[in-house]
């Protein structure tokens, strides 16, 4: 004699989720989307203020090591277009590295201008997600002498993130009067 299967034997019940069970799991899920939101954010500025630093200082060390490489002024300033210093002391736009030399003009070398024929090194676009970067006393540009001496007095950076309040840390990228890049991290 067979048996069929009766529908409340084992084998013949549906595996999954009930539909209580899905919109429980799916409520759950929304509670902590919302609260991991808000420190998802603040790790994103973060990352932000943290990779502008990193351009700034590796684009500083770049201009002192060039300066000694070549033995000729090198200039950092800060760029609107890629091809000439801007006026200001908001670095968050770009800036350029160029060597001032007046290219073979010597009424031009160190004049803190990029020239026709001075050599281009390194074009920085505007750094996203970054409220600002700016200079400490009003600095427009950095310049590096042929021995790796700033051409000024010690000068900081300070890099601020989009949406900083008085709990976000901000980035000071500072070189020294000797060319030495060192970077801190710090409440505003």
């Amino acid at each position: 004699m067979n048996h069929l299967p009766s529908p409340l034997t084992p084998s013949a019940r549906q595996h999954g989720f009930t539909l209580v069970e899905l919109v429980v799991t799916i409520a759950l899920l929304a509670i902590l989307t919302t609260l991991a939101a808000p420190s998802f954010s603040e790790v994103l500025r973060q990352w932000r203020r943290d990779s502008a630093t990193r351009e700034l200082s590796s684009t500083l060390q770049l201009a002192r090591s060039e300066s000694i490489k070549s033995s000729r002024q090198i200039v950092v300033c800060p760029s609107t277009d890629g091809e000439s210093c801007a006026d200001g002391t908001e670095w968050n736009t770009g800036w350029i590295v160029f060597v001032d030399d007046g290219a073979g003009t010597l009424a031009n070398a160190g004049n803190q201008v990029v020239n026709t024929n001075e050599r281009i090194l390194k074009v920085v676009s505007a750094q996203s997600g970054v409220a600002s970067i700016t200079s400490s006393g009003g600095v427009e540009w950095m310049q590096f002498l042929p021995n790796g001496l700033m051409g000024s007095a010690t000068t900081t950076l300070t890099v601020t993130p989009s949406g900083a309040n008085a709990n976000t840390k901000v980035d000071k990228v500072t070189v020294s009067r000797v060319g030495r890049v060192s970077v801190a991290t710090e409440l505003p």
